[in-house]
């Protein structure tokens, strides 16, 4: 019986090593590339706070975007992300126009505690020093969370079981690097981070049709980050906290630099999917990290 027993623990030890070495690896990922500060494990009643900045004509972005941190950090919230807005790749018809050329990530202890914050003078005064301002919740699960680097490891022992042919490196496609409007960015970006780009997405869902459609694009980038040691930071239910834009999730996705998402764009297994992203409104906004700058 014993040894029954112990032939029984292997297995299940391995899976558990292989969980924990996962989740540490996706820890080093966020913290040291994405220089994202989001805590493991919190409490199911904060409450996060995805910003749109966009600055004033007499501000620097780093000034700007520090005076941001340091006044929502005095109001007793955690900046959690920071980013230089790359590009406004998909911008929502919902949302102001704004060319927004930062996004900041917070958390606060409670949905209450932002209500606070939001209506305090000391944020109207922070507001009135930017051009403008675009603000939307999100109610993030920890439990679900923690699942995502889970589930990426095991599409990625799928892979390997099946034998599936690697995703990356990405084979050239139609799209040549002369006429890529993302390379023509990295010059002006690579400089702040060249490991971590990151992507904030404001999704809104579509039709049946644009479901079943979307699905399928998702399915093959999560089987690239799967490959790849990237993919999704944050998700969760968006919430609307000010004007009356209607979002259902707010997703946010690691990938290994800006130019490993040129190189994507540019290849065939990307403008292979890319028509299958289909949904009913989004906003999508590359980003590099800046908490590291600041």
């Amino acid at each position: 019986m014993k040894i029954l027993a112990g032939l029984f623990l292997v297995p299940v030890l391995i899976v558990f090593v292989a969980i924990v070495g996962q989740e540490l690896r996706y820890l080093h990922v966020r913290r040291n590339l994405a220089i994202d500060r989001q805590p493991l494990l919190h409490s199911g009643s904060v409450f996060h706070v995805t910003s749109l900045l966009k600055l004033a004509p007499h501000q620097g972005l780093l000034d700007g975007v520090r005076d941001f941190v340091g006044a929502v950090e005095r109001d007793g919230a955690k900046v959690v992300y920071a980013g230089k807005v790359v590009v406004n790749g998909r911008t929502s018809s919902q949302l102001p126009s704004d060319d927004w050329e930062a996004i900041v990530l917070t958390q606060y202890p409670s949905r209450a505690a932002w209500d606070a914050a939001s209506a305090s003078q000391e944020r109207r005064d922070l507001e009135a020093r930017f051009e403008n301002i675009y603000s939307l919740g999100m109610k993030r699960s920890a439990a679900v969370n923690l699942l995502i680097p889970i589930a990426l490891l095991r599409a990625r022992v799928s892979q390997l079981v099946r034998r599936e042919p690697p995703r990356y490196p990405f084979q050239p496609g139609l799209l040549s690097p002369e006429d890529n409007p993302f390379r023509k960015l990295m010059p002006a970006n690579v400089e702040y981070s060249r490991d971590a780009m990151v992507i904030v997405n404001f999704a809104k869902e579509g039709t049946r049709d644009q479901r079943k459609a979307n699905s399928g694009y998702g399915g093959e980038m999560f089987a690239l980050f799967a490959q790849t040691g990237s993919g999704p930071t944050h998700m969760g239910r968006a919430v609307t906290v000010e004007g009356d834009a209607n979002f259902d999730q707010v997703i946010i996705v690691f990938y290994p630099g800006l130019e490993f998402f040129v190189e994507m764009v540019e290849g065939s297994f990307y403008q292979g999917i890319f028509g299958g992203k289909q949904l009913g409104d989004d906003l999508s906004t590359l980003t590099v990290p800046l908490l590291q700058h600041l």
